[in-house]
């Protein structure tokens, strides 16, 4: 009996463990973009990275709006913010714009978003974090570690990288919102290395384009066209 009570009490603390943790899910490319007039203070940005070791650069924004490691200090630069700050009505129509600078020969810029900067899992690769009410992180979204990050051209405001949520990840900061609507608070942190020292920004903005499918869902898509072009065949032949 004291086994059952004994697996019982595990059962529920891991049960427990598991509620408290925050969620974590990916950030995706979702593709390139020319950009004109989007350098820093120009635009909504949160994150701007700068410095660090020679080949590696990381830092991020805190839930009181302090920074930590190679984050640029100034609103302007790193900042915390809302979905009220950017006008969203759903989460899938919220982007970050990696915009590279770095100096050299690296034309265009490349870096590799990373987990192995310094500092706490807030700054892991890039990472969208959302914290309720009294700063507990409730959310986390990644860019998938080691993913390179090919610029279309050099210098911030030429051009950006822009990433957003899939389907399931936008079903699930959509939850989110609707139990913190109002005291949400959301910042931005990254690692990159074959970074080279030069001003790496990250900004947040509102997008049109809605959330892209699932794996599962490219999967049955390209199914679908399979029959589509199987049955064209075989018309064609019976004609």
């Amino acid at each position: 009996m004291w086994h059952r009570k004994l697996s019982i009490a595990a059962a529920a603390a891991a049960l427990a463990a598991g509620l408290a943790a925050p969620a974590h899910a990916n950030l995706v490319l979702l593709n390139e973009a020319t950009l004109s007039g989007q350098g820093i203070g120009a635009v909504f940005t949160v994150l701007t990275l700068q410095s660090g070791s020679p080949t590696t650069e990381s830092g991020g924004v805190n839930f009181n709006g302090t920074v930590f490691g190679d984050a640029s200090t100034g609103s302007s630069q790193s900042r915390t913010f809302t979905f009220a700050d950017l006008s969203l009505a759903n989460a899938s129509e919220l982007r970050l714009i990696v915009n590279l600078a770095e100096p050299g020969s690296e034309t265009p810029p490349s870096v590799v978003a990373t987990n192995t900067g310094s500092f706490n899992s807030l700054s892991n690769s890039v990472t969208l974090n959302a914290f309720n009410s009294t700063g507990t992180v409730s959310q986390q979204f990644s860019l998938a570690s080691g993913t390179i990050l090919n610029q279309v051209a050099g210098g911030v405001g030429g051009s950006g990288l822009v990433l957003g949520l899939d389907a399931a990840q936008t079903t699930q900061l959509n939850a989110f919102i609707a139990a913190n609507l109002g005291t949400e608070v959301f910042t931005v942190g990254a690692t990159f290395a074959n970074a080279a020292g030069g001003n790496d920004v990250i900004q947040a903005a509102r997008g049109t384009v809605a959330a892209i499918p699932e794996p599962e869902t490219y999967a049955l898509m390209l199914a679908g066209l399979g029959v589509v072009g199987f049955v064209a065949r075989r018309r064609k032949r019976a004609d």
